[in-house]
């Protein structure tokens, strides 16, 4: 891209999005193309990774499990194409556990990346256009939307992506799902979920703890979890701005406390 072209997205983006400088767009560009490169090397990295499936474009949604016990956490990174943090978190997580086995005393499954067509494509919703996140067979799904990157999908369960994290949750029947999020910088529990594990959370990371989004999320994976038969607890884990890196190795060390509870 010339000098130019670069010119004009960031007169665009100062008239569509005001609070948008030439800085900030900068680093959000280098974070998401670090993003994108580290994905792409996922095949050929030191961890043997699992394929759980493929997303719309037929890119690999990957997972590893690590650990034993009867307990099991599933952490899920990268739902939101435009939160690369958020896939690099659970990423480091893996390369952290993977270099410290003796970490960890229950069961983890680590999916860094469930939405890699929206994280190469640098937007929220995945290759169809459909915000993951609003697609899962809850019974608060619904058809009707506002915002055009909440777009939920024709039916529930319309896109392979949820389709995957649905049948990994009901095969796996995990004790805890974190996902890994940006960019409200908030630990969101659900009432199910130890109020001892969230407050050490938020003290290992400075990360508040909130009850409320704010807003409803029908379809969400959120809505899913609350709606199966058997007890799951959750942890929205929403991360700094997508203009900046959070302090992974808090991060880290926050998800592990989570893992060991």
């Amino acid at each position: 891209m010339n000098i130019k072209k670069i010119t004009i997205l960031l007169m665009i983006l100062s008239i569509t999005f005001p609070d948008v400088n030439a800085g900030s767009y900068k680093k959000q560009s280098a974070i998401q193309r670090k993003a994108i490169s580290t994905y792409r090397g996922l095949s050929s990295s030191r961890i043997k990774w699992n394929i759980l499936g493929k997303s719309n474009w037929k890119n690999r949604i990957y997972y590893k499990e690590f650990g034993s016990g009867k307990k099991l956490t599933m952490v899920i990174g990268g739902m939101h194409g435009d939160e690369p943090s958020g896939f690099l978190s659970a990423l480091k997580l893996a390369q952290y556990i993977e270099k410290n086995p003796s970490s960890i005393k229950n069961r983890v499954i680590i999916i860094p990346c469930l939405n890699p067509d929206g994280l190469i494509k640098w937007r929220r919703t995945n290759g169809h256009k459909v915000d993951l996140n609003r697609n899962f067979p809850a019974e608060s799904w619904s058809p009707e939307y506002v915002k055009y990157y909440n777009n939920p999908g024709k039916l529930p369960a319309s896109e392979p992506e949820t389709v995957l994290i649905a049948n990994a949750i009901d095969d796996y029947r995990p004790n805890l799902i974190i996902q890994m999020h940006q960019p409200f910088n908030t630990l969101y529990p659900d009432d199910k979920t130890p109020q001892e594990l969230t407050e050490k959370m938020s003290e290992i990371t400075g990360i508040p703890i909130s009850h409320d989004i704010g807003y409803a999320t029908p379809g969400s994976l959120g809505s899913l979890k609350s709606s199966l038969e058997y007890k799951v607890q959750g942890i929205t884990f929403e991360l700094c701005g997508i203009d900046r890196e959070p302090d992974y190795d808090k991060i880290i060390e926050s998800l592990i406390e989570a893992i060991n509870y």
